[in-house]
C-alpha cells in the first residue's frame, strides 16, 4: 500500500478477508492489524487475527489472545467464542484433556448464545471428535449440515466420526453427495481417500489424496491420508488397517474389555493345550506373539517400505522418515541374527533377535506416539531399548564379550514388553 493511502478500519478488514481467502496469511495478518490500529475496538479483526495466528504452532499461543480480546468487546458474540475454542483445541497438546475440555465448554456457550449458528455447531463437532466422543460429533456435524449443507469443516468431521464407528454406509452416502455437490472440494477428496484406505482400497485412496493436494496443496490430513495409503500397499498393513477399522465401531472401554478378555482367552487355551498337545500350545503361543507384534511393527515395516521408494518418501517427514528406518532396521537386524545365527551356529542368537523385535516394538511406539508427556517417556524408553538390542547383537554376532551386553538385551526386553502393554491401553499414549 502506498504512503499515501489510508483506509477505514473496514476497508483494511476486507482486504485482509480477501488475502486470507488467498491463503496469504502474513500479508492479512498485516491487514488486520492496520485496522486495530485504526480501531482498537474492531472486533471482527480480533477474530480473524486468532484463525491466521492459531495456524501456526509458533504463533498459535497469541490466537488465544487475539479471541479473548474480541470477546472481552462483544462477550456475546458466539462466532467470536466459537473461534476461542477453535484457538484453546489448536494450544492444546494431545494428551491435555483437561485444555480440550475447557475450549469444549466455549464451544457449548457458543451454541448456546447462537443455536442457529452452524459454524459453532461445526465447532462443537469437532471438540467432540478430538475427546473421541464420536456419537455426539456426529450429532453436532448434522446439525450444523441442517443449517448450511455446504459446512466443509462440519461435513469433514461427520464423515471421520462415521468412519470412525464403521457407519461405512452412511459415510459413502455422504462423501457420494460432496462430491457430487462439488468435484473440486479437497476436503470431500480427503473423506473419500480415508474411506478408501479402511476399506483396502490403497489405489482409489491414492488417487483422492493426489486430488485433494492438488487441490489444496496445505491440506494436512490428506498428505498423512497420502502416506497410509502407500503403507497399504503392504498386505501386513492393509490387514492391520482392516482391524482396526473394525475394532472403531466400539468404545475404548469396550475395546480395552475385548483385548484383556483375548488374553485371557489365550491363557486359559494355551495352559489347556499344554497339558493335551504341548506343539499345539507352542503353536497357539507363536501365533499371540505374532498377532501382537503385527499390531505395533505393522505401520513401521510398511513406512520402512516407503522410506525405500524414491517417489513415495517425498510426502514422508522427517520424523516418519525415521520411523521406517529404525523399526524397519530393528526388524531386518533380527532377521538377519537368525539367518547368521543357524549359519554360524551362533549361541543366544535367539535371545539378540528378540531383543531387536521388541525394541522395535518399544520405538514403533515412541513415533507415533504425540502424548505431550508420553513421547518424552516413549522416546527415552525407545532408545535404550534400541541400543540394548544392538549392543547384544553386536556381542553376540562378534563373540567379543562386550560388557553388560546381557543386561542391556534384558532392558530391550523388558522395556518392549512394558511398551506393548502400555501403548494399548492408552497410558501416556497419544
Amino acid at each position: 500500500m502506498s504512503d499515501d493511502f489510508h483506509p477505514t478500519p473496514d476497508a483494511a478488514f476486507a482486504r485482509g478477508r480477501l488475502l486470507q481467502s488467498q491463503h496469504r496469511l502474513p500479508d492479512a495478518i498485516a491487514c488486520y492489524q492496520q485496522a486495530l490500529a485504526l480501531d482498537a475496538h474492531h472486533t471482527l479483526s480480533y477474530v480473524m487475527l486468532a484463525l491466521c495466528w492459531m495456524q501456526e504452532d509458533d504463533t498459535a499461543p497469541k490466537s488465544i489472545d487475539a479471541a479473548q480480546r474480541a470477546i472481552a468487546l462483544e462477550p456475546e458474540n458466539a462466532f467470536a467464542r466459537s473461534v476461542l475454542a477453535l484457538a484453546l483445541n489448536a494450544n492444546a497438546k494431545d494428551g491435555q484433556t483437561a485444555a480440550v475440555k475447557a475450549a469444549l465448554l466455549q464451544a457449548e456457550e457458543a451454541v448456546n448464545l447462537d443455536p442457529d449458528s452452524d459454524f459453532s455447531h461445526a465447532v462443537l463437532a469437532r471438540l467432540h471428535l478430538r475427546l473421541r466422543d464420536y456419537p455426539k460429533a456426529e450429532a453436532s456435524a448434522r446439525a450444523a449440515l441442517a443449517l448450511d449443507t455446504e459446512n466443509t469443516m462440519a461435513a469433514e468431521v461427520l464423515s471421520v466420526a462415521l468412519l470412525l464407528q464403521k457407519k461405512d454406509g452412511d459415510n459413502a452416502e455422504l462423501i457420494q453427495y460432496q462430491l457430487q455437490r462439488n468435484a473440486e472440494d479437497d476436503s470431500a477428496h480427503t473423506s473419500a481417500g480415508w474411506m478408501a484406505v479402511m476399506k483396502g482400497d490403497h489405489k482409489k485412496a491414492n488417487q483422492h489424496f493426489l486430488e485433494a493436494l492438488r487441490l489444496n496443496p496445505m491440506n494436512e490430513n490428506a498428505r498423512m491420508g497420502l502416506i497410509e495409503s502407500f503403507r497399504a500397499r503392504s498386505w501386513f498393513y492393509r490387514s492391520y488397517l482392516r482391524f482396526g477399522h473394525w475394532m472403531n465401531q466400539f468404545t475404548e472401554g469396550r475395546q480395552s474389555a475385548i483385548m484383556i478378555g483375548g488374553f485371557i482367552g489365550y491363557k486359559v487355551l494355551s495352559n489347556y493345550l499344554k497339558t493335551v498337545s504341548p506343539v499345539l500350545a507352542s503353536l497357539l503361543v507363536g501365533a499371540w506373539l505374532v498377532f501382537a507384534l503385527w499390531s505395533h511393527l505393522a505401520r513401521g515395516l510398511s513406512t520402512f517400505f516407503v522410506a525405500m521408494d524414491r517417489f513415495a518418501r517425498q510426502a514422508l517427514k522427517p520424523r516418519e522418515y525415521w520411523e521406517g528406518v529404525v523399526v524397519g532396521g530393528l526388524l531386518f537386524l533380527a532377521l538377519a541374527v537368525v539367518i547368521l545365527g543357524y549359519a554360524w551356529s551362533l549361541p543366544s542368537f535367539g535371545y539378540a533377535a528378540l531383543a531387536c523385535l521388541l525394541a522395535a516394538a518399544a520405538n514403533a511406539s515412541a513415533f507415533t506416539n504425540d502424548h505431550h508427556i508420553g513421547r518424552h517417556v516413549y522416546n527415552i524408553a525407545g532408545a535404550i531399548a534400541g541400543f540394548g538390542a544392538v549392543y547384544l547383537t553386536a556381542d553376540i554376532l562378534t563373540q567379543a564379550n562386550l560388557p553388560c551386553a546381557d543386561l542391556l538385551g534384558l532392558s530391550a526386553i523388558l522395556i518392549g514388553v512394558a511398551v506393548s502393554w502400555l501403548r494399548p491401553f492408552r497410558v501416556l499414549y497419544a
